[in-house]
């Protein structure tokens, strides 16, 4: 199966909590005025464009992206770790400004980020090579928030409705936060909505990640997936099913529902079966955050994780 990625290129720079780091309520704290230390910190390439890249890649499926870095050490660091995972960077522009950049907080397994988008808010519909989207099966898209990046993307899902790709929309809070009119247009050129419950009940102004599910529904017309982390998901195709969460110790949830969202397009274009998928799906964010954010598993280690699971 071949599929063109649109998303973000950041570079993540992790911190694991110190005693100097703590949570309050619902809020991460640390002393005003003060030089705090950390315990570990790790540098790697993100963004949730690259990650879905990645594990489709990883599966076993060409992979076009388009995006933009910046010219600098970053960018660099970008581009060889897509080279290395095999995903083409011919529409992958370099700027003249700074890459993307995210500071990930990690406390007991989840996590919270500060964003830098940089490079990748300059993604616009002149970027496009619609030639490369028509040989393509599949066109997913992540979170893009800048005006530039909407154009970008109503322009290339024209082109995928156009020429019979599957389409999927999966974006992130912050286009729930800033492109919410343009997101809602996007999603009913949509085959397939897959989305968080903290993103679904937001735009959706529901109390509940179910009543979220059958919203998106109602107002896109698409398939509609909502994942609820280890309550398990939803998806809602000609009637609204819940499928469990693997049980699994956490180690780290960075990039789980990215790659969800690719382990399902994998599932899906290979069998056709959404029940099946969504148990795929699921089972490869399983073993993604009871390894961390290192591991991806091929598709003979989720199959037999799923049958030991009498799947």
């Amino acid at each position: 199966m071949r599929a063109c990625v649109v998303g973000s290129l950041v570079i993540d720079i992790t911190i694991y909590p110190s005693k100097n780091i703590f949570l309050l309520n619902d809020m991460i704290g640390f002393p005003f005025d003060y030089k705090v230390q950390v315990d570990k910190i790790s540098l790697d390439v993100g963004g949730s464009g690259f990650n879905v890249a990645k594990v489709l890649s990883i599966l076993g499926n060409k992979v076009e992206f388009f995006g933009k870095v910046g010219k600098d050490t970053y960018g660099k660091m970008i581009l060889k770790e897509m080279r290395k995972s095999k995903i083409s960077t011919r529409n992958v522009k370099s700027e003249n400004c700074l890459t993307g950049f995210s500071l990930v907080f990690i406390f007991g397994g989840e996590k919270t980020i500060l964003t830098y988008r940089g490079a990748n808010n300059l993604l616009s519909d002149v970027d496009l090579n619609e030639e490369v989207v028509k040989k393509c099966e599949w066109f997913v898209f992540t979170s893009m928030t800048s005006e530039q990046n909407v154009k970008f993307l109503k322009k290339t899902t024209n082109v995928a409705r156009e020429n019979g790709l599957k389409i999927v929309c999966n974006p992130s809070i912050s286009m729930v936060d800033y492109q919410k009119k343009a997101l809602l247009e996007l999603m009913k050129k949509s085959d397939f909505i897959i989305m968080n419950k903290k993103e679904a009940m937001k735009l959706t102004k529901m109390n509940s990640p179910i009543d979220a599910c059958k919203k998106l529904k109602k107002i896109s017309g698409s398939n509609v997936v909502v994942t609820m982390g280890k309550k398990g998901s939803l998806i809602f195709c000609e009637k609204l099913k819940l499928f469990k969460a693997y049980k699994v110790k956490v180690v780290d949830t960075t990039g789980a529902g990215d790659s969800f969202t690719a382990a399902f397009i994998h599932s899906y274009s290979k069998t056709n079966d959404v029940e099946f998928s969504m148990k795929f799906s699921n089972a490869y964010a399983a073993l993604k955050i009871s390894r961390g954010k290192g591991y991806f598993p091929k598709e003979k280690e989720v199959l037999e994780f799923m049958r030991g699971k009498n799947v």
